[in-house]
């Protein structure tokens, strides 16, 4: 343990003070752990949360330290994922995309930012580079090398402009790559040469690629600023990288120049062991200073782009590498394994860079993160302050600094975020292996994406659960009802939260056809002999012969405490089976409740029976179809609430409930008959034609009970409806201005 809280302390990549987050963290993932072991499958399902995290964000413990990384990281995924789809058809362009994808994601990912005609040209250009700096190399780079045949035909199907300015560059690069081949680095000016040669000129010829392609002017010192770009990533690259390089078989690779190491060991790979660690930090934080002396000119560069893919392409990776430098400043590590941004970090940059006032944001809050980190007593403190304050003052007077997210202190991650997190995992756990055993929970962990990409529905989700709990708890003690209510929650739990909303009388005659008082009881019962009678005509094992005088008697069979007929999905046998409680509850309503259900029971078996033989041709039989499986029920409830005296009804009551009821049933009949996108549609703009009824029937209701048990399913719908199209999403929005007249 010692060791490890030593080494997070010679690494502090976080955005805010290291020691107590990870501390933090180590107690909530232990936490997490003795929670797991302790439930049947508990640990089972800790590992397989952890590995699905580790594979996006790459730890739990990550995970619970950043969690406002989540957002941003499956964006990022969402992005390679489409990028890597996106493969032209032909054989030399599908090969070269896809060698891009596999030498460099990062790089193919930004690389999309471009318009198709420059980003073919950049993705050229790229892998000619990365041939020419080939050599042996892993077996991603053995397959380059061995088709480059389809790189060449894809550079021959570029613009001239382009074809000239790749080949002059890739000239010049290889003669200086070969210059190096027999020359060590020796000198700052060797140092710096060389990172011109492999990476000052990649800046000199994708600024000669922007020129080329039209959208961009080159400013009279492009020179100098486009091989200060180059150099900058490229020195980053070199200091990150050191091991890597250092351990290089069957030869190291160093491009430190001497004139910086020599200063403290004999040799470069001395470096790297750990009874040298305070000299190798000290040559490592000069290092980072010599590479922060390009940072005005690369600033200067991305200030002068016009074009916003061009900017977003140039700027992501100047963000990436001073936020490194930021990491890797007096940072033994460098000289123990690898040391790079964790990928939380990497996407919200990719998410958050679009103008130059985001880069000024960024270059500000890396530098402030390794200006704290700067120890005075360093030999090249002074210089490297100054640099740092340069920087920032730089950012002040041309950036927005205040009008941003920021990359370093975020408030948010405070210990009571961890506390709530951890509670609401550990919810999610025990919820799922208390409902649903740990087979079904590793079935249903698609829906944790979910919540990973939606996490402000979790309190709502909790609330809403806790409300079904509720509802079910709160059962009557009356046998009749009993079995009405239990039976409400099992075939419709959603519509059974919403009952609850009326007052009991109201309910139970819902329920008969709803929830607990009168008004809540009645509309328990009518849903329930509604549901009865849907039951007996989605039934297609029921002969005919026999289903239409059922559906045209089934008004009176209400009234009869011994009737029942077995048919339905299994979860709707039950209800059929013992159909003698709903009879039983229905009886000891209110007369007024009694005779509206009757009635509306009455006209929807007739209705339903005519159109066992009828077919569904006009639009005008699809009006009636839905008037007499659903517009009833509008004019059944209204009635109800008229009968409540909890309400009044307007001169047009009838067509308004009636469209309510039209509204709710055509999005419901959509999402069972139609497949087709373009058929979809339409039958959702014709749904949509109710919603103006729809929302003057709300807008005439008096009580707030029965507003928000009215409200619910029209909105629920709407939303839905909204998801198809974004025209749709347009008709909806001219909905909503009108309901604001009310």
């Amino acid at each position: 343990m010692n060791n490890k809280e030593t080494k997070l302390e010679k690494n502090p990549e976080l955005e805010y003070s290291l020691a107590e987050s990870d501390r933090t963290t180590s107690q909530i993932v232990a936490g997490i752990v003795v929670v797991s072991d302790s439930i049947t499958g508990g640990r089972a399902l800790f590992l397989f949360l952890n590995r699905i995290l580790r594979r996006t964000m790459g730890s739990l413990g990550t995970f619970l330290r950043y969690p406002d990384d989540i957002y941003p990281l499956l964006k990022m995924k969402r992005a390679i994922e489409k990028a890597e789809k996106q493969i032209p058809p032909e054989p030399h362009w599908a090969f070269c995309y896809s060698m891009l994808h596999k030498v460099s994601r990062s790089f193919s990912l930004v690389i999309q930012q471009l318009g198709t005609e420059l980003r073919n040209a950049v993705c050229v250009f790229y892998l000619v580079l990365r041939a020419l700096d080939t050599v042996g190399g892993t077996k991603e780079y053995k397959v380059l090398m061995d088709q480059l045949h389809h790189v060449s035909a894809a550079f021959l199907e570029l613009e001239k402009g382009y074809q000239e300015a790749i080949e002059e560059i890739t000239k010049r690069m290889g003669a200086g790559m070969a210059k190096f081949i027999c020359h060590e680095v020796e000198t700052v000016d060797d140092y710096d040469e060389y990172c011109h040669y492999v990476a000052g000129l990649v800046g000199l010829g994708l600024s000669k690629l922007f020129l080329a392609s039209g959208s961009e002017v080159l400013t009279p010192d492009w020179e100098h600023i486009s091989n200060s770009m180059g150099l900058f990533l490229q020195k980053t690259n070199i200091i990150r990288d050191y091991l890597e390089d250092i351990n290089e078989i069957p030869k190291s690779r160093m491009f430190w120049p001497r004139k910086i190491w020599g200063k403290y060991a004999g040799k470069l790979e001395d470096l790297k062991y750990e009874k040298n660690s305070s000299n190798a930090v000290q040559c490592l934080n000069e290092m980072v200073t010599n590479a922060l002396t390009h940072i005005e000119d690369c600033l200067k560069y991305m200030a002068a782009l016009r074009d916003p893919s061009i900017f977003r392409f140039c700027a992501i990776p100047q963000i990436m590498a001073i936020g490194t430098l930021a990491l890797c400043y007096n940072n033994v590590q460098v000289f123990r394994g690898v040391v790079k941004l964790r990928r939380g970090l990497t996407a919200k940059v990719i998410d958050r860079t679009k103008t130059m006032a985001d880069v000024y944001g960024a270059f500000y809050d890396f530098s402030c993160m390794l200006k704290t980190k700067v120890d005075k007593n360093e030999p090249n403190a002074s210089k490297t302050l100054k640099q740092l304050e340069d920087v920032q003052q730089l950012c002040r007077d041309n950036g927005v600094l205040h009008k941003r997210k920021s990359y370093v202190n975020d408030k948010g991650q405070s210990n009571n975020l961890y506390i709530v997190m951890l509670v609401i995992l550990l919810a999610i756990v025990f919820a799922y292996l208390r409902a649903n055993g740990v087979k079904k929970v590793f079935k249903k962990m698609g829906s944790l994406s979910t919540i990973l990409i939606h996490p402000d529905e979790i309190y709502p989700l909790l609330k809403l659960k806790l409300a079904i709990t509720k509802a079910q708890k709160q059962i009557p003690l009356d046998p009749h009802l009993t079995f009405c209510y239990s039976t409400l929650n099992k075939v419709f739990k959603t519509f059974s939260l919403i009952i609850q909303q009326l007052g009991t009388e109201l309910r139970d005659a819902v329920l008969v056809s709803l929830p607990f008082s009168h008004s809540n009881m009645c509309v328990c019962v009518f849903y329930l002999i509604l549901r009865a009678l849907d039951t007996v005509e989605d039934d297609t094992s029921i002969p005919t012969e026999i289903k239409v005088p059922i559906r045209i008697a089934f008004h009176r069979h209400i009234y009869d405490r011994d009737w029942h007929f077995v048919c339905g999905e299994e979860k709707y046998k039950v209800l059929m089976e013992q159909f003698h409680h709903v009879s039983a509850a229905f009886l000891e309503l209110e007369k007024g409740y009694q005779e509206i259900i009757e009635d509306i029971t009455k006209r929807m078996g007739a209705g339903m029976a005519k159109f066992i033989s009828k077919e569904v041709e006009t639009v005008d039989d699809y009006d009636e179809y839905c008037h007499y499986a659903a517009g009833l029920v509008g004019l059944g409830m209204s009635k109800l609430l008229l009968s409540s005296e909890l309400e009044t009804v307007t001169p047009n009551w009838e067509q308004l409930s009636n469209s309510t009821g039209l509204f709710l049933q055509d999005l419901k009949d959509e999402d069972k008959s139609t497949k087709a996108v373009q058929c979809l549609n339409d039958m959702i703009t014709n749904a949509l034609i109710h919603v103006e009824d729809c929302l003057k029937s709300m807008a005439a209701l008096h009580d707030p009970a029965i507003l928000q048990s009215c409200s619910i399913p029209p909105l629920y719908t709407e939303t839905m409806a909204a998801l198809h199209d974004p025209a749709i999403s347009c008709m909806i929005l001219q909905y909503y201005s009108f309901a604001k007249e009310f």
